[in-house]
């Protein structure tokens, strides 16, 4: 990793890296639109890893992405809750290509250990992160409301859930947070060229519905997805002068009332 003056400028890309994501791959995973299994890069490993390494490197310098590294087969899951024939009550999984998987992995850890080293997530935020989780939100809430009952403090909380995050996402304004996040360079340019013409179907009981264009929003079911949502609401502390938590797209912000 390239990493200068604070910045994530470039990752390494060589034949081991990418083999040790090709041994990694889970074989239950299910393929993208061009219908490439996991259990097959697998089994062909060593001798596909030397040209897909070529491919990673001449995608991450030209900036161009294969286009379908771009498309995606959605597939609905039900939320459990709320009726089945209510298109709102469905969480939209997108199904992509299993070799953009693996760059996208590469650059997921390359961001994130540039995130961490600088200190750039704010400590509010639990989701999506190695060492919290939804366990240790509810532990940092229950720590400080604690604390306040057994002064004899009231509370007030606030629970909030961004309805269709992911979804909303404006492409502009998210790549201009990664680049203020010091993820500039060639890596910012092939996230900003990843998210441009994306396209995706809806497929049920193996039919598909007509291809239309992504124009926002980060995908559910990309690798990469959840650290650029992490960005793109990073600042939501600002100007916050409650306590606040995150859990992705989940929140609670309290004080005290005396």
């Amino acid at each position: 990793m390239t990493c200068q003056y604070g910045q994530l400028l470039d990752i390494h890309v060589d034949d081991s890296v990418v083999m040790k994501k090709l041994e990694k791959l889970r074989q239950d995973k299910a393929p993208g639109a061009n219908a490439i299994q996991p259990r097959y890069l697998k089994e062909i490993a060593e001798e596909i890893c030397h040209a897909l390494t070529i491919i990673f490197r001449k995608s991450l310098d030209q900036g161009v992405i294969p286009e379908d590294w771009r498309i995606a087969n959605v597939s609905p899951i039900f939320k459990k809750e709320g009726s089945r024939g209510k298109a709102s009550n469905y969480r939209p999984v997108s199904l992509t290509s299993q070799v953009c998987k693996i760059y996208e992995s590469m650059l997921r850890n390359a961001v994130l250990e540039h995130l961490i080293k600088n200190q750039l997530i704010r400590e509010s935020q639990h989701g999506f992160l190695r060492g919290r989780s939804c366990l240790s939100n509810l532990l940092a809430f229950l720590d400080k409301v604690t604390d306040y009952a057994d002064k004899g403090i009231n509370v007030d909380v606030i629970f909030l859930d961004l309805a269709k995050a992911f979804d909303k996402v404006p492409h502009v304004r998210l790549m201009r947070k990664v680049r203020a996040h010091g993820t500039d360079g060639c890596i910012s340019n092939w996230i900003e060229n990843w998210l441009k013409g994306r396209k995706q179907c809806v497929c049920i009981r193996g039919e598909g519905s007509t291809w239309l264009e992504v124009i926002s929003g980060v995908p559910q079911g990309l690798v990469l997805g959840p650290i650029l949502f992490l960005i793109f609401i990073n600042d939501m502390d600002c100007g916050i002068t409650n306590w606040l938590l995150k859990f992705a797209y989940d929140k609670v912000v309290w004080e005290s009332t005396v």
